[in-house]
């Protein structure tokens, strides 16, 4: 079989891997892209992008809902199912179209099938037309898959994975939700919004429970304000939990005693693991650490000239992170010294409604690194912009160094959160103090005026002191 030879050849086409792929071209090198189904990864098809689209229907919903308490008559407000989910093929067919024109103006040859590695250089492709490629590096990025519960398997019935959910063509008549982590509490939001019962089962004390502590506990009372029931440290006894024809049974370990939850559907939400599988590890000099693909902060692996990026890599599992490495893998190869991705400046964002979003470190993890702290919240019940939109749930928080001023992290529970986490990234980026982000003059009214304000009230600057 003949092979064909390449500068770079990436294995898989979510976003860190057209990231490090478009970025490689763009410094001279000739590319060659290995993808088994789409360009766009879980992100474009099965994660951020589809999921956004049901949230921003649950959201306009909520909104139209809500008309009559702006003066607005609207009638009957309700969810046409099947054009919910056409609007979201929609959405996903722009971009994947808009996606495929970018990689072909950077001349980024995509490869369709499945690639693995034969040795550090050479990559074998299983798909239409077998081919083998030959290349001086090697960027892996195959993503990753939702995590099974042991005794709970997905059966793509009743026992569902996110993935399973965004392809229903029909609301369940009552979920089920093991885990409350970002997948978890988005379709949370959103079932919540179109008037399906929710429980939530987590196994940690709050929600969202590697986040700020008033950003758990701030989302628990909302949600359950709209109805959820939430258990948290709560243990899913799945050796005692049935999967019926016409609905799950969980037993759950809470409060001391046992209780079981009843619902036509059971969402498992608790993580996702690497796609390390068949990818011709053993012939190379990579190493797994956690079941994860150990590397550098160049993104380089334990073999010289093999590089891995996103999900593969684990650390936060987001899309923006993804990218991020990709393009630093990209630089390094181009013979380059990027500077290491820091990961407590890449912001998070849940989607729920209010989003939370956040970036850099929770107060818990600033006193426990030794730091002097100083955390100051302001109410979105007393910015102008939340009372004109009617949404005034939820704070600004700012975590600064109370001895230099910088700030340590920004966290946010509220309207648009997922918005103007961008600035507060930004900050963080600049390595900005409290002193700064809140003497930056903001447009009034506006939602940014929450988090101006509560880093002035940290800086101790503000006219509400």
């Amino acid at each position: 079989m003949e092979e064909q030879d390449y500068d770079l050849v990436v294995l898989g086409g979510g976003t860190g891997g057209y990231t490090a792929a478009i970025r490689a071209s763009q410094a001279g090198l000739r590319v060659a892209l290995v993808e088994q189904e789409k360009v766009g990864g879980v992100c474009l098809h099965r994660g951020c992008i589809p999921t956004k689209a049901l949230l921003e229907a649950a959201e306009v919903l909520a909104r139209v809902r809500a008309a009559p308490r702006f003066g607005v008559r609207a009638e009957e407000a309700g969810l046409d199912f099947d054009r919910l989910h056409e609007r979201k093929r929609q959405v996903v067919e722009a971009l994947y179209q808009s996606l495929q024109r970018l990689l072909q103006k950077h001349r980024v040859e995509i490869v369709q099938g499945r690639g693995r590695l034969l040795s550090p250089r050479q990559v074998a492709v299983e798909g239409p037309g077998q081919r083998r490629l030959r290349a001086r590096f090697v960027v892996l990025a195959t993503g990753s898959r939702p995590r099974e519960l042991p005794g709970l398997p997905f059966d793509g019935h009743r026992v569902l994975s996110s993935d399973h959910l965004l392809e229903m063509t029909t609301p369940p008549e009552s979920i089920a939700i093991v885990g409350a982590g970002a997948v978890g509490l988005e379709f949370a939001s959103f079932f919540l919004d179109i008037g399906v019962p929710v429980t939530i089962i987590e196994l940690l004390p709050r929600l969202l429970p590697t986040e700020d502590e008033e950003l758990g506990r701030g989302l628990e009372r909302l949600l359950t304000a709209r109805g959820a029931t939430v258990l948290t440290s709560a243990r899913l006894l799945t050796e005692k939990c049935r999967v019926l024809e016409d609905r799950v049974e969980l037993t759950v370990e809470h409060d001391g005693g046992e209780r079981t939850v009843q619902a036509s559907h059971v969402l498992v939400a608790i993580g996702r693991r690497g796609n390390v599988e068949e990818l011709g590890l053993e012939k190379t000099a990579v190493r797994l650490q956690d079941g994860f693909v150990r590397v550098d902060g160049q993104m380089q692996t334990d073999e010289p000239g093999v590089y891995a990026v996103g999900d593969l890599v684990g650390g936060p599992m987001l899309a923006h992170k993804a990218a991020a490495e990709g393009a630093i893998a990209a630089e390094a190869i181009a013979g380059g010294s990027p500077r290491p991705l820091d990961y407590s400046r890449v912001p998070r964002v849940v989607y729920t409604r209010p989003h939370a979003a956040a970036v850099g470190l929770t107060e818990e993890e600033a006193r426990r690194n030794g730091r002097p702290v100083r955390a100051q919240r302001f109410s979105f019940r007393n910015n102008a912009m939340a009372l004109l939109r009617d949404e005034t749930d939820g704070a600004a928080k700012v975590v600064m160094d109370a001895e230099t001023g910088d700030l340590l992290g920004i966290h946010l529970l509220g309207p648009q959160a997922g918005e103007l986490v961008g600035e507060a990234a930004l900050g963080l980026y600049l390595q900005a103090s409290a002193w700064e982000l809140g003497t930056s003059v903001h447009p009034h009214p506006s939602l940014s005026e929450a988090l101006m304000d509560a880093a002035q009230l940290a800086a101790r600057v503000s006219i509400y002191l």
